[in-house]
């Protein structure tokens, strides 16, 4: 074999290598633009669901700010008003913040920043879920009070002995169930990985699903 033919075979081997090369590189574009593309779209679901949470909260604060101005002089109302208009607040910065850190995704970073973004987003959701949770268990109060209210009942029932003690042990274990669900949640086993994903919500776990498909595909294109 001459010198020539073992330039011109190194020549061409140089070329198909690039070839390959820009044939790889353009591979992983599409297929990372086809993912983030399903990415993005997969957040309306989570979107949608907070624009209206934070209807719903406008629409709980505005409700509660009236009913305890026109209860001033009524203090278990007034309470109740009140307690009911910072659950409302928290239902709108909920759903604020939730909306900020999906705003905040740079769909055009590397999968490595994308993740960092929605590793913080699913930890919100825990604390918010944890959140959600524990004034659950304590809203229902003043809504039964408000309710009762509103459909004739005097408010003085809640002084009542019997009464007081039946709202304590519900309370108590509303607080109780939660409390156990919350450790659940952190222990390390099946049942507490369950917890979290549900908790953490289908759209977000979708999302990091397809974020670890990039990343897969990324890792064995190199």
């Amino acid at each position: 074999m001459t010198t020539t033919t073992l330039d011109d075979l190194k020549i061409a081997w140089n070329e198909l290598s690039q070839k390959l090369e820009w044939q790889n590189a353009l591979a992983l574009r599409q297929f990372k633009e086809t993912k983030l593309a399903r990415f993005r779209s997969g957040f309306r679901p989570l979107v949608l669901g907070q624009l209206s949470q934070l209807i719903i909260g406008i629409g709980i604060s505005a409700f509660s700010a009236t009913y305890w101005v026109n209860h001033l002089g009524r203090l278990p109302l007034l309470i109740c008003g009140l307690l009911l208009q910072a659950y409302g607040i928290m239902f709108v910065a909920f759903a604020v913040r939730d909306l900020f850190l999906i705003r905040r995704i740079d769909y055009a970073a590397p999968v490595i920043e994308i993740q960092k973004e929605l590793a913080e987003l699913r930890a919100w959701h825990l604390r918010a879920a944890t959140w959600h949770g524990l004034t659950g268990s304590l809203v229902w109060l003043p809504v039964l009070i408000v309710l009762l209210h509103g459909s004739g009942a005097d408010e003085s029932w809640i002084s009542q002995p019997p009464k007081v003690i039946w709202l304590i042990s519900s309370i108590a274990v509303c607080l109780g169930l939660t409390y156990g669900l919350i450790r659940l949640a952190q222990s390390p086993g099946r049942c507490g990985r369950a917890l979290r994903e549900s908790w953490i919500g289908s759209t977000v776990n979708r999302a990091q699903a397809v974020l670890d498909e990039i990343e897969e595909f990324e890792r064995e294109a190199g």
